[in-house]
């Protein structure tokens, strides 16, 4: 393997998961706006179930007219074998290792980092921006698609908004 070909593999890595799971985020809601029910769309208090800590007091009543939809990371995990595989085939097997490591590194830190957003109240520094910034994603189901690895696609498609405001335009 040629020493180019690790950080290509390590970037390609990153843009996959950051890309689809941005993409993917955009669909999903569009389908929640929609009030589309399938088989992986469930209330919008169930991801807070999931995700937020446990005496978490101030999330009101159940409506079941809300829609979520969520994916467990275990279940994300097994569907990145496609992609690993598809790209070592496509590429070279050495270098589906760099590729794998940073789609699923990029993958935990995201998961890892959703779950402090909602169990910690007030994060400091540059955790806090983007736990504000995932707050309004779940108060408008249309901006902040980025989760922590894909910050940059919010960016370059408008989407990015610290809180109020309209897409493309940061407000404080």
């Amino acid at each position: 393997m040629e020493f180019f070909e690790i950080p290509v593999s390590l970037l390609a890595g990153w843009c996959f998961w950051s890309l689809a799971h941005n993409l993917g985020h955009r669909w999903w809601h569009q389908e929640m706006r929609h009030g589309k029910q399938t088989f992986y769309a469930h209330g919008e208090r169930e991801h807070h179930r999931l995700y937020d800590r446990p005496d978490a007091t101030t999330l009101g009543a159940e409506d079941p007219r809300e829609l979520f939809i969520s994916f467990p990371l275990p279940f994300v995990a097994a569907l990145g074998v496609g992609p690993v595989l598809a790209y070592g085939w496509l590429t070279s097997w050495p270098s589906a290792v760099p590729f794998a490591a940073a789609m699923y590194g990029s993958m935990v830190l995201d998961d890892y980092l959703h779950r402090r957003f909602h169990r910690e109240p007030n994060l400091p520094g540059v955790l806090g921006r983007l736990q504000r910034m995932h707050q309004v994603h779940h108060a408008t189901h249309d901006r902040n698609f980025f989760f922590m690895t894909g910050l940059l696609w919010d960016v370059l498609f408008g989407t990015a908004v610290l809180k109020g405001g309209t897409p493309g335009r940061q407000t404080s």
